[in-house]
């Protein structure tokens, strides 16, 4: 993370200040001088909040670090320039500057400070401060899923001159989300709110879509904890999952229209580098699943084809209208992976009704993708099939195309089992991010050194 110095003028100061004695200031300075209108000093809640919301769409869920890590997923392939090599596990420090710097400035810094304006006296606003969190808990838990550990508790204290912030443990940073949750939900829950949420482009200022959606984000990180605590981890998971999602309806996305274009195709329409991943599309394809009109262009035969991994193959379809029209929204957690979440939990716990969550799961995803119910394709495919582990995390991975979950289950489990790409540059899928160019030029005594194959702390 860039760490901003303070410059200290104390002594300039002191030296216009002997010369300005004895004559008002305001008789000759100009006091708006100095004064941006288009960048004010006190930027209102309902400003921050959607300016937030759009940044966790476009970089967290939209573009920079879904892209590369379903391009490692097999369900985009990088092409050409950087999404090639990405392609064959080259990542560097730098390419990842601008995600990291954007959670860190547009998104955490900014929800800091809404939660701090929550708190103000006289504005006091118990439901911005948990939609606040809300926000936070997912960022960071995306975040430290990337990259491990991370500046949490030690960042944001500039004034403080806490310029090079310690990491915390991926640990201790998990902790922290779940208290960030339960802190929100009370939050969310208090009947003293001075200010209503407004600004709120994701669930137009519903509280009790926060209050799920913060369960169903506690439900993501519990399970993700199953290596390290077991049994726990399903049980802590189910317990949320009785909190979260109940629909499509209630599904945490951040909306794009033509005004402001989805993340990919904006990035197709400037760069086009990615084709469609010929796992996943071949996956599709062998069930005639519905969803795959939906997830991948015709390619230039009229066909839906996918590029090998690393193998450069530009005539392959390009995403599709899901998640690469110009108004397709981001998303951020879904109820379809809440069903899945649960799927998972009750199936490891040999507790009865994980078969009926994993029915629900693929049909949600197959109604929010297409529209449609498609009765006729689940009964002949998903509906009294008896799923094992393996199956439902092969059919999360379809459901949650462009978004990062893929990645986390797949190196939490396994599945699917994907083969190197052509042309790999390490001996295995890389497992993290590696850190930020920035925090290693200024963060240097603190940023941990590590390698893109080595694991995080719960994939150890």
């Amino acid at each position: 993370m860039r760490n901003i110095k303070i410059f200290n003028i104390k002594s300039l100061v002191l030296v216009f200040s002997l010369m300005l004695m004895g004559t008002s200031c305001s008789e000759w300075i100009d006091h708006d001088l100095n004064t941006d209108p288009d960048a004010p000093a006190d930027v209102p809640m309902n400003l921050l909040l959607p300016a937030i919301q759009q940044s966790m769409g476009y970089n967290l869920v939209g573009n920079n670090t879904v892209r590369t890590n379903n391009i490692w997923m097999q369900q985009f392939d990088g092409t050409d320039r950087q999404s090639f090599t990405e392609a064959r596990y080259a990542l560097k420090p730098s390419d990842v500057n601008n995600p990291w710097g954007s959670i860190y400035t547009e998104m955490l810094m900014n929800t800091k400070l809404l939660i701090n304006k929550s708190k103000a006296e006289g504005k006091e606003s118990p439901h911005y401060e948990g939609v606040g969190q809300v926000m936070v808990a997912t960022t960071l838990g995306i975040a430290t899923d990337l990259w491990g550990d991370m500046p949490f508790s030690k960042a944001f204290k500039g004034t403080e001159n806490v310029l090079h912030p310690a990491y915390d443990s991926q640990e201790k940073i998990y902790d922290t989300i779940f208290t960030i949750l339960d802190d929100a939900i009370v939050n969310l829950s208090s009947t003293s709110n001075v200010l209503d949420v407004s600004g709120d482009v994701i669930y137009g200022g519903n509280v009790s879509k926060w209050k799920k959606a913060a369960a169903s984000i506690k439900a993501r990180h519990a399970l993700q904890l199953s290596e390290k605590n077991g049994s726990a981890a399903y049980t802590q998971a189910l317990a949320a999952v009785a909190n979260g999602f109940t629909s499509n309806a209630d599904d945490m996305l951040v909306p794009w229209e033509t005004a402001n274009k989805n993340p990919i195709f904006q990035f197709m329409e400037q760069r086009g580098d990615i084709r469609m991943g010929a796992t996943l599309v071949n996956m599709l394809a062998a069930n005639d699943d519905p969803r795959l009109p939906f997830y991948a262009a015709k390619d230039g035969d009229g066909n839906y084809t996918g590029s090998e991994a690393g193998s450069e193959n530009t005539a392959a379809s390009q995403p599709g209208s899901y998640n690469a029209g110009a108004d397709a929204p981001s998303v951020l957690m879904s109820y379809s992976e809440l069903k899945f979440i649960e799927a998972e939990a009750k199936l490891m716990l040999g507790q009865s009704g994980a078969q009926e969550a994993y029915e629900a799961a693929v049909a949600a995803s197959v109604l929010r993708v297409t529209g449609s119910a498609n009765t006729a394709w689940l009964d002949a495919n998903i509906n009294g099939v008896t799923a094992t582990l393996e199956d439902i995390i092969v059919q999360k991975y379809i459901a949650g195309y462009s978004t990062n979950q893929p990645y986390a289950d797949y190196r939490r489990t396994g599945y699917p089992n994907l083969s190197l790409a052509n042309g790999a540059v390490t001996g295995s899928i890389p497992s993290r991010f590696p850190y930020a160019q920035s925090e290693l030029d200024y963060n240097t005594e603190n940023v941990p050194s590590v390698v893109i194959t080595d694991k995080v702390w719960w994939d150890q």
